[in-house]
């Protein structure tokens, strides 16, 4: 996987728990800079984790991601929010699975808590080409909304709605999609609690689409089950065993072929392969319902088979 030597140049608080982390490449630019991306972040010692970006310079030379600080998460927003200004260490080119679509559907953005930096982005583009979007930031409490700031620079107006649980109560978000232009997409991404409301409330959209992003894999995954398989190689016809303990990238690495891994849960997309045939248990995090029942790829790192054997481009 290809990295470039970035400099955290800034670092700055945005709430009790969310800082803003600036870096700066050392030569070059970032390629893919757009609304949804997010970039691969190496904190040494084998420890890499992916940060959605909410700004970048005009000179596609620095971005900006958000971190919340999790004491009890897996270590990279530890690992973050101890990094000094002036730190170099290597970074990933952005990549992206959380694209907005050029279209000219009526848009709404729903973001949860730190979920809110792609939506950020968006938020922004949507501005500046003009068309017709509402946005709903959705938080704890008002000391918690580490973007807010953020969302009030774009000057919105009325279309910026910003909601507290603690002074608001919940947000009924059947009457949320209720209420939005028939025909328009929502795109949303925060913690999984409120994807999993978001989308048991679907049936309340009047046409359009959910399009999301998860900080996790999703909980009603059946993982229990890990029954061996086996892939084929399509360009030389090699046939692999993948034990009920192994994962397919296991399996690839162990055979000298060579995939590109990033987060390894099944959520950056970075293990990802085309699939030519057979029927795949997805376990990922990234792929929609719509694209998972193609079979047409997984995420090598998580996902598995449900039929004897996967035939992968590969």
């Amino acid at each position: 996987m290809t990295t470039q030597t970035a400099r955290l140049i800034r670092k700055t608080r945005l709430s009790a728990d969310t800082s803003d982390f600036a870096f700066q490449l050392a030569s070059g630019t970032f390629a893919g800079l757009e609304p949804g991306a997010h970039i691969d972040i190496h904190l040494g010692q084998g420890l890499m984790r992916q940060y959605s970006i909410w700004d970048w310079s005009e000179d596609h030379r620095q971005l900006h991601v958000a971190v919340k600080r999790e004491d009890n998460g897996r270590g990279g927003s530890r690992a973050m929010h101890d990094l000094a200004e002036g730190t170099d260490l290597q970074v990933g080119q952005p990549r992206n699975h959380f694209k907005l679509q050029d279209d000219d559907r009526y848009v709404t953005l729903i973001a949860g808590g730190i979920g809110a930096t792609p939506l950020v982005a968006m938020a922004r583009a949507l501005a500046t080409s003009g068309r017709e979007f509402g946005i709903h930031y959705l938080t704890r409490s008002m000391d918690l909304a580490a973007m807010d700031g953020a969302f009030r620079e774009l000057n919105l107006g009325a279309r910026y709605h910003l909601h507290c649980d603690d002074t608001d109560g919940p947000l009924d978000l059947a009457a949320l999609l209720e209420s939005i232009p028939a025909d328009s997409d929502v795109y949303t991404c925060g913690p999984e609690p409120m994807l999993t409301a978001l989308l048991d409330a679907s049936s309340a959209l009047r046409g359009g689409k959910i399009h999301f992003e998860r900080f996790a894999a999703a909980t009603n995954a059946d993982n229990t089950t890990t029954n061996g398989f086996e892939i084929e190689i399509s360009s030389t016809g090699a046939v692999l065993p993948v034990g009920p303990d192994e994962t397919i990238v296991d399996v690839l690495k162990a055979n000298a072929i060579d995939i590109d891994v990033g987060c390894a849960e099944g959520l950056c997309g970075a293990c990802m392969v085309d699939v030519l045939d057979g029927e795949v248990d997805h376990r990922d995090g990234i792929l929609s319902s719509d694209e998972q029942a193609s079979n047409s790829y997984l995420c090598t790192c998580v996902s598995r088979a449900k039929s004897p054997r996967l035939v992968l481009n590969l």
